[in-house]
């Protein structure tokens, strides 16, 4: 068995561009979603994909390393979870880019109201340490791939997707 290392060297202006951006994916795990519940695929079946961005970012059609993509919705209402950290602090980041907060249940200590600075900051009623779990709401676009019988002769496989993004103002 062969072991491998990559590494990416960025080169850049850092002073050019403080924009950041967010740019995701993952397959649909939704119980009512488009697989689901589904997780796990055979050769030959298809699997649905959500794919998230900031509204600073635009990007490519998604290329697969087999098989075929094709859209199937975009702008999708989502709803997400997560648990943030308050580090003596009074911000914390989501892991997606929120249209909304749905809901809030604090895990011990409340820092009081939660609202949504900018698209994926945070900002509590207080400063401090504590833990909330926050389900919000976010837009996704809905891709479907779907996966030949045999790759190579081979019934177990991965297939790699490539999402390119583009920050806004920016080649």
């Amino acid at each position: 068995m062969a072991v491998t290392a990559n590494i990416t060297v960025s080169f850049g202006d850092q002073s050019a561009s403080s924009a950041s951006g967010h740019l995701s994916a993952e397959i649909d795990s939704r119980p009512d979603g488009l697989n689901n519940g589904v997780t796990s695929f055979a050769p030959g079946d298809s699997a649905a994909f959500l794919v998230y961005k900031s509204s600073n970012v635009t990007y490519d059609a998604p290329v697969a390393s087999a098989g075929s993509v094709a859209g199937v919705g975009s702008g999708l209402t989502v709803e997400k979870e997560d648990d943030l950290s308050f580090a003596d602090s009074d911000t914390a980041s989501l892991s997606t880019p929120a249209t909304g907060i749905v809901s809030v249940t604090w895990l011990g200590r409340s820092l009081g109201s939660l609202s949504l600075q900018d698209q994926t900051t945070v900002k509590a009623g207080a400063k401090g340490v504590a833990v909330a779990r926050v389900k919000y709401a976010c837009r996704a676009d809905a891709y479907r791939l779907t996966s030949p019988a045999t790759l190579a002769g081979l019934t177990d496989f991965s297939i790699l997707v490539f999402i390119l993004g583009h920050l806004a103002g920016e080649g």
